[in-house]
Formats: structure tokens, C-alpha cells, sequence
């Protein structure tokens, strides 16, 4: 029969995983967002205390490089810019684009999948606000919980934890 662990020993192991996530997060991610197709912002969320990216402008950015490429060249997937070391995986469905954020030395293995299956969680959960137009972030901000599960379940995926 297996023994039921002491409360602080549970709390201590949640502590060190915890701690684990976010130094890979310090190492790798910069941050993720979630924007229409016309680059208003709905959810993000930096996992740098820099600050050294605009979310705003970037969003934009990557939605008009989105748009000319679904007319002209097919679907843009990874953007790596050099000044910056940043690498963009990028996704577009529901007329939403989902861009993660992070270092070119980052293990990408599943990224792809993790990537669209965060998009629809999103969409399936917030279909009617996206619907009705709503822009508020604030209305979004909630996702944060299902962010770090897909977060967490990525890094088991690759073997990070």
C-alpha cells in the first residue's frame, strides 16, 4: 500500500518543480501572445523581467508579415531575428494568431503541436468573446492557469522535467 506523502514534502517537490519551470523560462521563453488577425492583442504574457520587447508593435508587425504571406507565399511558421536572439514560432487558426517568443537554442521537438493546441484551447474557451468582438485583455488574462499546464506539459513532452 502506498503511503500518503506529508504535506510539506508534497509542498516542498511543487516548490522545486516550480523553481525548475521558471529557470528554464528565464533561460529560454521570452514571452507568448495571442492576437486577432488585424494584431490587436487579446493575451500575452513575458516570462523576462527585461522588458525589452514591445508586445504591441510586434504584434502588429507579425500580423501584417502574417497576412502577406497567406496572399503571396504560404504561411510564415518561425521567424529567427538576429539582433535581438529571438526566434518566433508563429500560428494562425480562428482568425487568431498565436506567436511564442524564445531563444534560438530552445529544443523546438512538439513546439508545433503544443503551439496549435494552445490556440484552441483558447479559442474554445473564449469563442464567444472573440465572436462578440471583445478586446479587453482583462476578459483573457484567465488563460494564464491553462498557459502554464501547456507550459508544464511541454516541458515533460522534451524531457526538460
Amino acid at each position: 500500500m502506498e503511503q500518503i506523502k506529508p504535506y510539506f514534502q508534497v509542498s516542498t517537490e511543487i516548490n522545486a518543480i516550480n523553481l525548475k519551470i521558471q529557470r528554464i523560462l528565464d533561460k529560454y521563453m521570452l514571452g507568448v501572445f495571442i492576437a486577432r488577425k488585424g494584431g490587436d492583442i487579446l493575451y500575452s504574457k513575458q516570462f523576462q523581467s527585461e522588458n525589452t520587447i514591445n508586445i504591441n508593435l510586434m504584434s502588429n508587425f507579425i500580423s501584417a508579415l502574417s497576412m502577406f504571406g497567406e496572399e503571396n507565399i504560404g504561411d510564415i511558421k518561425r521567424i529567427f531575428v538576429e539582433g535581438l536572439n529571438i526566434t518566433m514560432n508563429i500560428v494562425s487558426k480562428h482568425d487568431l494568431i498565436l506567436t511564442i517568443l524564445f531563444r534560438p537554442d530552445m529544443t523546438t521537438d512538439f513546439l508545433d503541436e503544443e503551439i496549435h493546441k494552445g490556440l484552441d484551447m483558447f479559442y474554445e474557451e473564449f469563442s464567444a468573446q472573440i465572436e462578440n468582438c471583445r478586446t479587453n485583455q482583462a476578459i483573457y488574462q484567465k488563460f494564464d492557469d491553462k498557459m502554464a499546464i501547456l507550459i508544464h506539459s511541454y516541458l515533460v513532452r522534451i524531457n526538460a522535467l
